[in-house]
């Protein structure tokens, strides 16, 4: 990975870490519109955490380390999720 590269990904992680403005991100009109919401979004990661799974066993040591940084990214997100749930 180039450093063009390594600035760009900063600048994006740095980006997403800013609470987005109000206008950006419609809040949910009703509490179950937040039930639904985490469970699409639970639904919509799995499919990626089982392709990092898969990838994890590649014989390719650099594939199963960034496959790892994957899943944790995952699963942290799953985590802040489930948090979100339990803590209405």
């Amino acid at each position: 990975m180039s450093m063009l590269d390594l600035q760009e990904l900063q600048l994006m992680t740095e980006s997403s870490n800013r609470s987005p403005s109000a206008a950006a991100v419609p809040a949910p009109e009703r509490p179950q519109d937040c039930g639904t919401f985490r469970h699409d979004l639970r639904n919509a990661l799995a499919p990626a955490l089982l392709c990092a799974d898969i990838l994890g066993s590649h014989k390719d040591k650099a594939v199963q380390r960034n496959a790892q940084t994957i899943i944790d990214a995952l699963e942290n997100a799953l985590k802040l999720l489930k948090n979100s749930t339990s803590s209405r």
